[in-house]
């Protein structure tokens, strides 16, 4: 394909299938954003070689988007005012800018601009903000043919996520559930009536026992940053894994609501015995040398067996102080050390259903939310992920003392 100067189109997470057919393909520059494990690298060769066979001859429009926006400011974005008059893309169904526009984007970056705050959370979103540039720049033009929903008037569509083989079973995943005495009744109940009763491997790790938890490890508390406690969550954690021949390690908070069956469905694509980190991936600092990705806690996260050994080598990721925020140095700046990148994938959610857009969340397969405020948990759960569970009849617990 021949990179001229008509334009690029940005394929986020690999789940996009065009399906027009072009009349001059030579005029288009397409940019298909992978990741390295053989998994992710595979989809991005399938779908360069159908974008080769179906590419559209693209008008000369400016910046080409299924255009979402906020309801209500929500916390993903820092509680912006932008709402209805502030549109941003759907990133599952990409977007088309003209060359013109992305040689002035890149003269912006060359000079030195670049997003406002120093954590990247929603990369459209923050993109969006960017290109528009309080009201100097381009705003974003909403082309329903870049679909959320396939049918046969797309040009784009989200492709459904499809399992690599045979779903995990359940016995080889140990939840380490983050909590602590306070939040015993309030959320340890919910998760315990909810998706945790799915779990044949699970630990709550607590500053106090409780006779109505028999699952608690008593594991000492900070206020804030946690990153003690979850390190020590790790080294316990290794000792199960091992003594048990277990592949994967789930963390979540006691706040985490979501779908082990779907999650089971996910790790079919990748391998246990690899270094491996699946999550909601933020970023820091990215515009600087020191940044760097790490995966965000609340969502929930996972880590290969493998891994976990690797990061609690002696000396090798001791926590800087007890209150060191925990998600951004161990699955941040540790996994940068041990040489592992992050893998986002879109299923988790740091935020609850109501924090995103309705046509967002349409595109997706969400695998987790976060969050109970102002919200019923429950209700969520069965809305979300019950039926997806429901194939796992609950089995009998084991106790991790």
């Amino acid at each position: 394909m021949h990179f001229i100067k008509l334009a690029i189109f940005a394929a986020f997470a690999l789940e996009i299938a065009l399906v027009a057919i072009a009349s001059d393909a030579a005029k288009l520059v397409i940019t298909v954003l992978s990741q390295y494990p053989g998994y992710h690298t595979a989809k991005a060769y399938r779908l360069r070689d159908n974008i080769k066979d179906q590419a559209q001859d693209l008008q000369d429009d400016i910046w080409l988007g299924y255009a979402v926006y906020d309801h209500e400011p929500t916390i993903i974005h820092h509680f912006s005012d932008h709402t209805k008059k502030f549109k941003y893309p759907n990133p599952s169904s990409g977007f088309v800018i003209t060359a013109p526009l992305v040689k002035k984007l890149a003269q912006r970056v060359a000079s030195g601009e670049k997003p406002e705050g120093e954590f990247s959370i929603d990369a459209a979103y923050e993109f969006s903000k960017f290109v528009w540039d309080n009201g100097k720049g381009t705003r974003l033009i909403h082309v329903p043919e870049l679909c959320v929903v396939s049918d046969d008037t797309c040009a784009t569509y989200p492709q459904h996520f499809h399992p690599c083989g045979q779903s995990i079973p359940i016995q080889k995943v140990y939840v380490a559930v983050k909590t602590c005495s306070k939040f015993h009744v309030q959320r340890i109940s919910v998760i315990k009536r909810t998706w945790a009763k799915h779990a044949a491997n699970i630990g709550y790790y607590s500053d106090k026992a409780d006779d109505n938890i028999p699952e608690a490890i008593v594991t000492p508390n900070t206020t804030q940053g946690h990153c003690a406690k979850t390190y020590s969550i790790l080294k316990h954690s290794n000792e199960i894994l091992t003594s048990k021949k277990l592949d994967w390690l789930v963390i979540t908070d006691d706040d985490t609501i979501l779908s082990l069956g779907k999650l089971l469905q996910l790790l079919t694509c990748y391998n246990p015995s690899d270094p491996v980190a699946l999550g909601e991936r933020y970023g820091f600092r990215l515009w600087k040398n020191s940044g760097y990705n790490y995966l965000t806690g609340g969502a929930g996260l996972v880590l290969s067996a493998n891994l976990v050994q690797k990061l609690i080598e002696p000396g090798f990721c001791s926590c800087p102080s007890p209150s060191t925020p925990d998600d951004m140095f161990l699955f941040g700046v540790c996994l940068k050390r041990v040489g592992t990148e992050p893998i986002h994938l879109p299923h988790f959610h740091q935020a609850r259903p109501d924090d995103y857009p309705k046509v967002y969340l349409a595109s997706q397969e969400p695998v987790s939310f976060h969050k109970f405020w102002q919200i019923d948990p429950k209700q969520v759960y069965d809305e979300w992920f019950a039926e997806a569970d429901a194939y796992l009849s609950p089995p009998v617990q084991h106790t991790e003392l």
